[in-house]
């Protein structure tokens, strides 16, 4: 037996509800996990459109960076224009002072190399994946904060998190060319010196 919970969504599922949930299916499982734990604090260093908080952005509080500032779908409550890596400099440095949050989300773009995606923004990458997570979470760990998320294809094994649940996302294949097929995965992960 695991020692996280693990569920399965399939994105048609998620879109037959239609409206909002048919244009926005990520922010389902995003909007799922910040309830079941209660977290109203996100700081999302890959903010993107705000897409991920399509569906809760009345009850989340988000602080948002991005290299680039795009047209909002959810509009974060601060936002820096940073890359995950100056963000990161500036809280070490104690030259970016943050608000509490309860959460760091990452969603790093352009999963797989070779592949063009049909949204611009994923196109659009500083960095690698796996080190925009890394980066992530070493922004968690220096502002001690209890709960990390993160949406790719692999687990990442991180310094100082365990992962508590995770969702298999199943994909329309259309949407993106996934080595391990159409999924990917959401992560939450829960800060190892932070009791359940």
């Amino acid at each position: 037996m695991s020692e996280f919970v693990v569920e399965r969504v399939d994105q048609r599922d998620v879109q037959r509800r239609g409206g909002c949930f048919s244009k926005y299916p990520t922010s389902f499982v995003v909007c799922y996990l910040l309830r079941r734990y209660g977290i109203r604090k996100v700081l999302d260093v890959t903010y993107g459109e705000g897409r991920f908080y399509y569906l809760c952005k009345d009850e989340v509080i988000v602080v948002g960076s991005d290299p680039v500032k795009r047209e909002w779908v959810a509009a974060p409550r601060e936002f820096h224009q940073l890359n995950v890596f100056q963000f990161y400099g500036m809280v070490r440095d104690g030259a970016l002072r943050l608000p509490k949050v309860d959460a760091v989300v990452a969603d790093p773009p352009k999963w797989t190399r070779n592949a063009t995606y049909r949204r611009s923004a994923f196109n659009y990458i500083i960095g690698t994946p796996e080190l925009i997570i890394e980066y992530a979470s070493r922004i968690a760990r220096l502002t001690k904060t209890t709960y990390l998320l993160t949406h790719y294809k692999d687990l990442v094994e991180l310094d100082g998190f365990k992962p508590v649940h995770v969702v298999e996302y199943v994909l329309m294949s259309r949407y993106l060319n996934l080595r391990n097929g159409s999924k990917s995965l959401f992560i939450l992960f829960r800060s190892e010196g932070v009791s359940p």
